[in-house]
Order: structure tokens, then sequence, then C-alpha cells
């Protein structure tokens, strides 16, 4: 190989590394340490305005990679519209959660784990501007009350069974069910039960 190709590759080589780490820099300088910061975020990537108080906000303290968003109807509160994981936006669906089981380590997690996992991305991810209930609220009427259930089956799929307490107009219990296939995609969200006050 003459001296020239070689010096030629040489270049292209050092020209390659410095566009990863243009890159990984611009992807490593995304702020989500505010609320304007993650409002600002939310808008450059659904190229859609938003009103900063009907934002809501939750972080995952199990996964700093993981921010939940919701906006808030002043007939209905806060009601999930997507998350942040990984600093790319993800409205709420079939992708975001199998993206933020897999933020949470489902890949690496034996079936026990997962349980836990499944459990922990229903309570601060899909259920963010809810309350599970692991104990009968005092205005709960309906005599079915249980804490959460998580049962697995020999397949890897897990099913979680609870209820939760949502403020409308008056305060609501839902009994839900939320079946997660073994890749962590969410097979079944259902509404069981709704009791009012």
């Amino acid at each position: 190989m003459s001296a020239k190709n070689l010096s030629i590759k040489f270049t292209l080589a050092l020209l390659f590394l410095a566009g990863v780490s243009v890159g990984c820099t611009r992807a490593q300088t995304i702020d989500l340490s505010t609320k304007e910061a993650v409002i600002e975020q939310l808008e450059k990537q659904s190229k859609v305005k938003f009103s900063k108080d009907l934002v809501c906000i939750e972080r995952l303290k199990e996964s700093a990679k993981i921010i939940v968003i919701g906006f808030f109807r002043y007939d209905y509160g806060c009601h999930l519209e997507g998350a942040f994981v990984n600093s790319v936006y993800i409205e709420e669906g079939a992708e975001l959660t199998q993206k933020a089981l897999n933020g949470l380590g489902w890949k690496k997690a034996n079936q026990v784990q997962r349980e836990k996992l499944a459990l922990t991305w229903i309570e601060k991810g899909l259920l963010a501007f809810s309350t599970v209930l692991y104990t009968k609220d005092k205005d709960f009427k309906d005599g079915e009350f249980q804490p959460p259930i998580v049962a697995s089956k020999d397949d890897g799929e897990i099913t979680v069974t609870l209820w939760t307490s949502v403020m409308r107009r008056k305060i609501e219990f839902h009994h839900l069910k939320l079946t997660f296939t073994k890749d962590g995609t969410l097979l079944e969200n259902k509404l069981v039960k709704r009791t009012r006050i």
C-alpha cells in the first residue's frame, strides 16, 4: 500500500472518529434537568408548543433515563402522554412500555426481577398520575379490595392486577389487569371494574 493511500485512509478514519465524537457529545448535551428544559425538548421533538402550566412531569428514581410526561385537564387531572427514554420522547403506546422496561433493565433481569420491574413501570410510568393502592382507602366501599398481585407464567408472561385511585370530578377506584410478554410488550391493559364515591 502506497504512503499516499495510507495517508488518505488515516485521514478518513480520523474524520469518522471526529464525527462519532461530535454525535456522542450532542446526545450527551441534551438538558432535561429542569421542567423548562424538558418542555423545550418536548417541543423540539414533537414539534408542538405546550403551555408550561399544563405539562406534568414525573422522574423515576429507579432510572434517570426515564422522565414521564403528562398533560393536565381540568376535568381529569394529569394523564399520561408519553415519556423521555434515553433523551428521546416516545408517545404512550407499546413502544414506550417496551423501551421504558428495557431502560429499567428488563433484558438482563430474571423473572422475579421482571415482576418487580413490571409493577414499577405500571406504578411510576403508566399510572404515574394516579395512586396505586397497597391498602384499602377509607373511601373504598367495594368489598373486593386487594393489594397489587403479580403473577408469572412459564413462558415469561407477567400479569399484574391492582386497584388505583383516580381523581376525576369525583374520586374513582379502578381495578386494572395488565399483562406483559417476555420481551416487555404490553399485551393487555384492561379496566376490570370501576367504582365511584
